[in-house]
């Protein structure tokens, strides 16, 4: 993501053509480190991003709809009582560096003229949005920055803002000096050539060091010491034209992007890139059209990786739980063992005496042979007759509570190992909270805070429709499989599962079944299941009569009978063969 002073400078000049005398008519906080404003300028209707997300942080105009928490955020608040129904009148790049200011002329709570000035800074992880008074006193932030969390700067309401400075030349200046040869002065040999100019120059990229080495003709494996002087004179010439183009606008918007998804943007033709390049109307257009792909891959991965962090805690405390308990039921022939010892030494207590370590005794369970028993010392003749048998108690119930539980316990685990391939297999954010909502239910995982709004939009099994009219439904996540196959699934319909494996329920309906339909169904089985793309799968199939839930059972848990298996190599791609039903 190559979101740089030179991208910014773009967005700054796109935001003033549209934005400037604009009116801010709302302003909403959707996440923690995301503002929106609704700005009224000349007669047309803009939404404008600002976001402090460390990987994330950006400037532009957007079309997304965002939802709002219930309550607003205080930072929210202050924006709305400072600046809310403003004038934009100024925005404003410092330098090259990507730092915007929005200059925003209101009336205060008295009816006076008032002026604030709204401050973003794309710094990673240390982006900020922070609104000040025109003497540049915090007002408030969306982070507040104290003297623990930085040495350099703190950002607290009442403080002074000050400008984070650096010691790198702008290009834009009208007095800019430091050209490639003035820079070559200083350069060691060793030096990588494409990052002289993100370490020397503000706003570059790294992308953007690559593009004009690659422009020059350099070989990106060299260092300096090994780039011929009129390789630095092009370099110096392809840096002067960028500095005017800058300074003239010339910059255009474009995405990036490979076969399945858009790799970056810039508003430079970046033709180091083996992408394909998108030629954009905007460089917002540009950069929304990036987040709004990448962003929800992003929001989708961390969502699994959250739910699977819970998930395995579980899977980690019941499998070690069914490791004790199969321990347990080793340990039978052990009741008898001490039980029997219990009546040896009771038959023989009369032998011992306290502070004995051993007693011989004849043994009846076993011809009388002589045996040799070990006892405590420190314990009395009874006492150890008692520990014997209370050791064998203990043993007798902890046997006949794994008995009972560990059926229990392998069918959760196996719940849980079903769960997970659902999580790692959805596709939306809509399918993990239907996951989510499950485990809630199952007490699995803990119900989020009261105030947090539960989404009304609920994921839905899929559907597909073969070349034979047949209908095929698909489970997203457990409580589907119970759905689609012990409701929506008619007696006579067919029912797929993967063989003793984590897998999605298919059913398959059509009064006129023929093999092909067969063949898609199992398909589907084996492509919403654990097991990976490329392998030949085992399918098992019969009615869905044949199919039953024991009393209790956990969600999405059957057990079938009168079944047949058939075989499907996942390599070869059936899509052609069937369609989905939105």
């Amino acid at each position: 993501m190559s979101y740089d002073g030179i991208v910014t400078r773009k967005i700054v000049n796109e935001l003033r053509e549209k934005l400037l005398g604009g009116k801010i008519q709302k302003v909403t906080q959707p996440s923690k480190n995301d503002i929106v404003f609704n700005v009224y300028s000349m007669g047309k209707n803009y939404k404008l991003l600002l976001s402090a997300n460390n990987n994330e942080a950006r400037i532009n105009l957007t079309n997304k709809k965002y939802e709002n928490p219930d309550v607003p955020p205080n930072f929210c608040m202050v924006l709305r009582k400072h600046i809310n129904q403003g004038k934009i009148i100024d925005i404003s790049q410092r330098g090259l560096d990507r730092v915007v200011i929005f200059s925003i002329s209101s009336i205060d709570e008295m009816g006076f003229d008032t002026s604030k000035k709204l401050i973003v800074e794309i710094m990673g992880k240390y982006s900020n949005i922070i609104l000040v008074n025109d003497d540049y006193r915090i007002i408030d932030a969306i982070k507040r920055v104290n003297s623990q969390m930085s040495s350099v700067r703190e950002i607290f309401p009442s403080l002074q803002y000050e400008f984070i400075d650096d010691d790198k030349e702008d290009i834009t200046k009208d007095d800019f000096k430091l050209d490639i040869k003035t820079l070559d002065q200083k350069l060691a040999d060793n030096q990588v050539p494409y990052k002289i100019f993100h370490q020397n120059y503000t706003g570059f990229s790294p992308a953007v060091g690559k593009e004009l080495v690659f422009r020059a003709g350099i070989d990106d494996r060299i260092n300096w010491g090994l780039v011929s002087e009129d390789e630095k004179r092009k370099l110096d010439k392809l840096l002067q034209e960028l500095a005017e183009d800058i300074r003239n606008n010339k910059l255009s918007s474009f995405v990036y992007k490979d076969k399945y998804k858009i790799k970056d943007f810039h508003c430079l033709e970046l033709t180091h890139l083996s992408y394909k390049r998108d030629l954009m109307n905007t460089m917002s257009d540009a950069i929304d059209k990036f987040f709004n792909t990448n962003k929800t891959h992003d929001r989708l991965n961390q969502k699994k990786s959250d739910l699977n962090k819970k998930l395995n805690s579980s899977i980690k405390t019941v499998d070690k739980k069914i490791k004790i308990l199969m321990s347990n039921l080793e340990n039978k022939d052990s009741i008898d063992k001490f039980k029997k010892r219990g009546d040896l030494l009771a038959a023989n207590v009369y032998k011992i005496n306290k502070g004995d370590k051993e007693v011989k005794v004849l043994d009846y369970y076993n011809n009388n042979e002589e045996s040799i028993i070990s006892i405590d010392p420190l314990k009395t003749p009874w006492e150890n007759v008692e520990a014997t048998y209370t050791r064998s108690k203990k043993l007798k119930a902890s046997y006949d509570y794994a008995k009972k539980d560990l059926p229990k316990q392998k069918e959760l685990l196996a719940y849980l190992e079903q769960t997970k391939d659902f999580i790692n297999r959805s596709t939306s954010i809509e399918d993990l909270a239907d996951i989510r909502e499950e485990l809630v239910e199952m007490k699995i995982i803990k119900k989020k805070a009261k105030n947090k709004k539960k989404s009304s939009k609920k994921s839905k099994p899929y559907h597909y429709v073969t070349k034979n009219s047949s209908d095929i439904y698909v489970g997203k996540n457990s409580k589907q499989n119970d759905y689609i196959t012990l409701k929506l699934a008619n007696k006579d319909d067919l029912w797929f599962h993967i063989k003793d494996l984590p897998g999605s329920h298919v059913i398959l309906r059509n009064d006129n079944i023929d093999e092909d339909d067969i063949k898609i169904a199992a398909y589907l089985a084996a492509i919403n299941s654990s097991v990976s793309r490329g392998n030949k799968v085992d399918i098992d199939y019969t009615q869905k009569k044949n199919v039953n839930k024991a009393k209790g059972a956990k969600p999405g848990m059957v057990y079938y009978t009168d079944f047949n298996t058939i075989t499907i190599d996942t390599s070869i791609d059936l899509k052609a063969h069937y369609k989905e039903v939105k």
